[in-house]
């Protein structure tokens, strides 16, 4: 059996670059193969009486890893943010993807139903129209406030004026609610059965609204009133509108290539110059000379003064792909930031004058995976990604913590609470209560440095581990640091029996007994990356070279396992006694009273950690990869 060596290690280890993520799309699928293009090297094994056996590579070449890709499928049809960092993504089966600035990561929204809409007046005053459904976001939480006695509503458009002097939301029949202060929901007396598919306010009084038909409703002077849009015979499906020398120009496009734009306050159509006159979905205006336009069969066309012309998708995979909407952020004139979203999870993003991909996924890397006594599992990775699973074969969920940029390397329960702490770069720990709420915090005691793991001690309170030795400490009020003699990364803190041990760099294991540290021997200089405690009261650890040395509860420490050039980053215990590695190109060694075995799988991506509840076996790792474990 053969492992790749990495051209450096610290490619791997959560420290480097590589392991903020990615954040262009480009193709990278959270379910894929990663080509880590790297050199191979023979090795062996130690036997459960350590004494060394060539590794016949146990059942190697087993399909033991499922992907759970974190790659959305359904069609999106709307995006809309408050800013650049904080952008929203809806579509089909009620899936919202909120996008950080960073990483573009699921959220649950309380519905299953097709969603077509969504603006908002502030990052805490978000709407969603759908099919048969309003939803609201406070900031934190989803509400549904779907009005009463609509036979089948169907909200297709949400806008507000760049005011924010009012929102509107409009669909089917000519249906408009204007959202009140208070957030309840008047309707509007619009006299019409107009199918509205886009809205734009250019201010709380003046609004349009064009739909199927070639038709359009308009707010003018207080009353609503139908009108035709000029040589439209097909739905105009989106509109948008930009300043120009201090009056609102407004831009509409349509089935066929339909593209009009308003001429001192009056509609004229123009040409798209298209010609495939392919059905156009969605629009932004830049400003009042620019505008951008994009539709079915990658369909996208640019104004630019008073014409406009056909563009090329420059990303790898989208060129022909769907689009249903586009938006962005423009400072000071010119694109600072936009998004296009499309069908079967198509995305683009617009970065220095070129569209390129941006598929539905979550590209960061996952580092982490944590069993809760619940059941449920906790995912934590780079850009402050943060995830939740109801149990192991269950959707992970962003919970929305407001730590961006600072990645998170681990995450442990917080007993009887029912709540749970993750910590992570730049001294950061955060708490989620059962409830839900959400404590981001700093503690001084950490002094900046990263937390690179973390546990729950029972009475003797919450240890974190992380940079330069340091050793914090949460007893309920307050974080405290803990005195320890070493001075370089502790990467994985572990307790059972009212001790806790700490693991990290050249083999280090520290011990802390009645409120001192204190050195243990294993006789390994590799790197440990790992450890937990077993069923029994024992330790296990793993880390470089495919080590893994166990402690009894008598305090021996012995080496059960050895591969050169295999990294190994995670390990679980399972229900059944069973204790599972994870590590470098997919690869899984399994053991059991002292034996084990190296399983490679047919995925050779990078796995970062590995969790093990009643329900299941879940793995992580780089790209947004989260697999289900087959033993």
């Amino acid at each position: 059996m053969s492992f790749a060596l990495p051209a450096c290690s610290d490619d791997n280890d959560g420290d480097s670059k590589d392991d903020a993520g990615t954040t262009d799309g480009g193709g990278n699928d959270g379910g894929g193969t990663i080509d880590d293009g790297a050199t191979t090297a023979d090795g062996s094994a130690t036997t459960g009486d350590g004494t060394v056996a060539k590794d016949t590579g146990g059942n190697s070449g087993k399909d033991v890893l499922v992907p759970r890709s974190l790659r959305f499928k359904e069609s999106i049809r709307a995006v809309w943010g408050s800013s650049a960092s904080d952008v929203w993504w809806a579509g089909d089966k009620g899936r919202v993807l909120h996008f950080n600035g960073s990483i573009l990561v699921p959220r649950r929204s309380g519905t299953d139903k097709n969603l077509h809409g969504v603006w908002g007046r502030a990052k805490d005053d978000v709407w969603f129209g759908g099919e048969g459904v309003i939803l609201f976001y406070n900031g934190s939480k989803f509400f549904d406030r779907t009005p009463k006695g609509l036979i089948k509503p169907v909200f297709r458009a949400v806008h507000a004026p760049s005011d924010g002097s009012t929102l509107l939301i409009a669909g089917k029949d000519g249906v408009i609610y204007r959202v009140l202060d208070d957030n309840t929901l008047h309707k509007e007396n619009t006299n019409s059965g107009v199918d509205v598919h886009g809205l734009f306010a250019a201010s709380a009084g003046t609004i349009w609204g064009v739909g199927g038909s070639g038709q359009a409703l308009k707010l003018s002077g207080g009353s609503w009133s139908e009108t035709t849009m000029p040589k439209a015979s097909g739905t105009i499906t989106a509109i948008s509108g930009a300043k120009l020398e201090g009056k609102t120009r407004m831009f509409a496009v349509g089935q066929l290539g339909y593209v009009a734009a308003t001429e001192d306050g009056k509609w004229k159509s123009s040409l798209s110059n298209d010609p495939k006159s392919r059905d156009l979905r969605g629009v932004w205006a830049v400003g009042g000379k620019e505008a951008w336009a994009i539709g079915k069969n990658g369909a996208l066309i640019h104004l630019t003064g008073d014409k406009w012309n056909v563009q090329d998708i420059d990303g790898t995979y989208m060129k022909t792909a769907s689009f249903n909407a586009v938006w962005g952020v423009v400072e000071d004139g010119k694109v600072k930031f936009a998004h296009a979203v499309g069908d079967d999870g198509a995305g683009l993003t617009f970065k220095k004058g070129k569209w390129l991909d941006f598929r539905a996924e979550t590209a960061a890397h996952v580092l982490s995976v944590t069993a809760l006594d619940d059941g449920r599992l906790v995912a934590t990775g780079a850009s402050g990604l943060l995830m939740v699973a109801k149990d192991a074969t269950s959707e992970f969920i962003d919970l929305g913590a407001a730590v961006t940029g600072a990645t998170l390397h681990d995450a442990a329960g917080d007993g009887a609470a029912g709540g749970f702490w993750a910590v992570g770069d730049k001294g950061v720990a955060v708490h989620v209560a059962k409830s839900g709420g959400i404590e981001v915090m700093t503690p001084a005691a950490a002094q900046g440095r990263a937390l690179r793991g973390v546990v729950n001690a029972g009475k003797d309170g919450v240890f974190a581990v992380g940079d330069l030795g340091t050793i914090v400490v949460w007893k309920g009020t307050s974080w405290a640091a803990e005195k320890t003699t070493v001075q370089h990364t502790l990467r994985s803190v572990a307790a059972t029996g009212g001790k806790v041990w700490a693991v990290g760099d050249f083999g280090t294991v520290l011990r802390r007994d009645g409120g001192t540290w204190k050195k243990e021997s294993t006789g390994e200089l590799a790197r440990f990356n790992r450890a937990i405690a077993t069923q029994d009261g024992g330790i296990v650890a793993v880390g470089d070279n495919g080590v893994i040395v166990e402690r009894d509860k008598a305090g021996n420490w012995a080496k059960r396992f050895e591969q050169p050039g295999l990294f190994l980053y995670g390990v679980a215990a399972t229900p059944d006694g069973r204790i599972v590695a994870a590590g470098w190109k997919g690869t899984l060694v399994v053991g059991k009273a002292g034996k084990y075995s190296a399983v490679e799988s047919k995925l050779p991506n990078v796995l970062r950690d590995i969790a093990a509840t009643k329900t299941g076996i879940v793995a992580v790792g780089h790209k947004g990869g989260i697999y289900q474990v087959k033993l």
